[in-house]
């Protein structure tokens, strides 16, 4: 998708996870279509977008879960946000790539943005690097989405080798919520990710609360995790 925007924020960032989750980040900022500063400019650099706070994955068999936890910086919602992915082995090799494209619906946000890649059979991922991009193309909506909460969770191993995490999700408005996209992350003992997943209740009423079974893939059980609520589908 080309870019509309006159000028476009672009946040890259490598985050290395060695098994279940990293916290350090290297953080390189782009403007593109803008006029560079003078050499002798004494001005402060323009306040990223977003920011990357953590990322990391969860892994059982050739199933992976990989995920990043994104912060909105700017005072907007509705920009296009981008997490790539690359999953690699123990030895540094690239074992597969993959991208999710989610949107920013509430300012001050920490957005949930992972998906699930399938590795071959018998390879373990070690290590994720995700890179993040942000764009203001006007695709999604310019109103903020309200803030939607949820009880703690508690995980939930299934009969059938399944894991879900279970909550109540709340609507706070007067009018029904149509599917909003509830991204979950989860975290061992030493708060690290080790996994996630993602749902979608096709119904929430109004100024009333839904129960949410979510599956999630995770590297073992997780010691806890966390719902962070976005748009819906028609955002």
């Amino acid at each position: 998708m080309r870019s509309k925007a006159l000028a476009v924020s672009i946040v890259a960032v490598a985050l290395l996870t060695s098994g279940c989750g990293g916290e350090k980040n290297v953080v390189e900022q782009k403007t593109v279509n803008a006029p560079a500063p003078a050499a002798s400019s004494t001005s402060a650099p323009a306040k990223e977008a977003g920011s990357l706070l953590a990322s990391g994955f969860g892994q059982k068999d050739e199933y992976v879960w990989v995920t990043s936890l994104v912060h909105n910086n700017s005072a907007k919602v509705g920009q296009t946000v981008t997490v790539q992915f690359n999953a690699k082995d123990k030895a540094g090799t690239l074992v597969k790539s993959e991208s999710q494209v989610e949107s920013f619906s509430r300012v001050g946000q920490d957005l949930a943005v992972g998906t699930q890649m399938d590795v071959p059979k018998g390879t373990k991922i070690a290590t994720v690097e995700a890179t993040l991009l942000i764009e203001d193309l006007g695709v999604f909506s310019s109103v903020p989405f309200p803030e939607m909460k949820t009880t703690p969770v508690k995980v939930v191993a299934g009969q059938y080798g399944d894991t879900t995490a279970n909550f109540e999700l709340s609507n706070p408005t007067a009018s029904p919520i149509k599917s909003p996209r509830l991204g979950i992350i989860c975290y061992n003992a030493a708060k690290k990710i080790v996994g996630g997943g993602v749902d979608f209740p096709e119904l929430v009423p109004p100024s009333g609360k839904v129960a949410v079974e979510a599956t999630i893939l995770t590297t073992g059980k997780p010691a806890s995790c966390r719902v962070f609520a976005g748009g819906n589908l028609d955002m």
